[in-house]
């Protein structure tokens, strides 16, 4: 196994360049903040030799760029050089600063790749960080050499501050300034608590604490659609509407892909379940935020809980997870009214959350499709290869368009014994098979 063989090189603190003002010292959290947990979200990027020509041969010029280009980076997004306070409701932008390590693996690149589990790939993230809670050094990156010549660059950023959206920005941001160290420092604003101030803290807490029941003893693993079978797999969910209901529906390749994985993933219990989606809310609040707005601006939306998993019609449930985001995305919210309907739907979340484990399965899906990731460039070319390493969250499904952008890539987390039902079900084996690196 890989594991053994990596070196920690060096461990620093990259603090931002310039000092946040004492006006911005102190970061009201949102609501949106507010009911995520402090944990790491985590991502990595491969850069291989053979792919970046440009890619420095010396270590250390590569991670001067890095440590530099963060320092600048953090100045725009000075709350992740701070500390969460323990009310949770507020961040301290006191120019804590990022950890910053770098690390050897005596290994080629391509070596971690070859397993279905993500396993291989936790070694280049910082040990024991990714998604693990922390209310200090809210920014966690770490550079790794292989001995092939290719670098791994992974980041651990707070959930707290900041959702998939921010963080792949922050990112871009990071790699901007590694590009071009003259370009002018971006000003970006985290006014969400302001604007969407925290809701009651009973509420929240116990939304908090659904989120990490169950969560021990998970792995993670990678099923591949090829655009060939997601095309067959959308034909049959339009096909199987067109013969149960009065209207058909037309999937898009996230919505049959990730209705799909959920019946699989059901499949494995005989208890009743719940499909969960995190959605990004940016296109209805836009009107109510500046344009240089960065934070947490995702919510969850749910699907009708379904008694039995062999009852379930992939057509129907994506027609009623639509259903609940037309109720939001259909309306021209004004700021109280959205506030007052968020907190109404954060008590029937509260509600249904608490049941997860004891009488019911909720299955949380994030999509990260369409994100930007080919604007991770450093300086020697687009990442040939991102991924989020091993999510111990249990019933979890993450969705990513796949490297060559022909089909979606589904990592699904579960309790090692479920995963071992999942990984023989044909049905998921007949659209989706394990995907392995490059």
């Amino acid at each position: 196994m890989v594991a053994p063989r990596l070196a920690l090189i060096s461990k620093k603190t990259i603090k931002p360049s310039s000092p946040t003002p004492l006006s911005h010292r102190i970061k009201n959290l949102s609501i949106f903040d507010q009911l995520n947990p402090c944990s790491y979200m985590a991502f990595a990027m491969f850069y291989p030799k053979q792919y970046n020509p440009t890619l420095p041969v010396e270590p250390t010029h590569i991670s001067t760029i890095l440590e530099n280009s963060l320092s600048r980076a953090l100045t725009s997004y000075y709350p992740l050089a701070g500390t969460i306070r323990d009310d949770d409701l507020h961040v301290e932008c006191n120019d804590v600063g990022a950890k910053f390590l770098e690390a050897k693996i005596d290994c080629p690149m391509s070596e971690i790749f070859n397993h279905y589990s993500t396993e291989a790939e936790d070694l280049v993230f910082p040990t024991n960080v990714p998604w693990t809670p922390s209310k200090e050094n809210l920014v966690v990156a770490q550079l790794n050499h292989f001995n092939c010549g290719g670098i791994a660059i992974s980041a651990c950023v707070s959930h707290k501050i900041v959702d998939g959206s921010s963080m792949i920005n922050f990112i871009n941001h990071w790699s901007a300034m590694a590009r071009n160290p003259c370009a002018p420092v971006s000003s970006f604003q985290f006014i969400g608590g302001s604007i969407f101030p925290p809701v009651s803290i009973p509420i929240a807490e116990a939304i908090l604490k659904s989120k990490t029941r169950g969560n021990h003893c998970c792995i993670s693993n990678k099923y591949l659609f090829s655009r060939s079978k997601i095309n067959s797999l959308k034909a049959m969910i339009a096909a199987e509407s067109r013969t149960q209901s009065s209207s058909t529906i037309d999937p898009s390749s996230v919505e049959a892909a990730s209705a799909f994985v959920y019946k699989c993933m059901a499949s494995i219990s005989t208890r009743p379940s719940v499909f969960t989606q995190s959605v990004n809310l940016r296109s209805i609040v836009k009107k109510m935020l500046p344009e240089e707005f960065q934070g947490n601006a995702s919510f969850l939306f749910m699907a009708p809980q379904i008694a039995d998993p062999t009852e379930i019609k992939l057509h129907k449930l994506i027609s009623e997870v639509r259903k609940e985001k037309e109720t939001y995305f259909s309306r021209d919210w004004e700021t109280k009214n959205l506030v007052t309907t968020l907190f109404e739907k954060v008590k029937s979340l509260q509600n249904q959350l608490e049941k997860d484990d004891d009488e019911v399965d909720v299955y949380k899906c994030t999509s990260l499709s369409k994100f930007p990731f080919c604007d991770m460039d450093f300086g020697w070319g687009s990442p040939r290869r991102m991924c989020l390493g091993s999510v111990p969250i249990n019933k979890k499904i993450f969705l990513m368009d796949s490297q060559n952008g022909d089909g979606i890539e589904v990592l699904v987390s579960l309790k090692e014994e479920d995963m071992s039902s999942l990984e023989t079900n044909s049905n998921l084996l007949e659209f989706a098979s394990p995907s392995l690196g490059f």
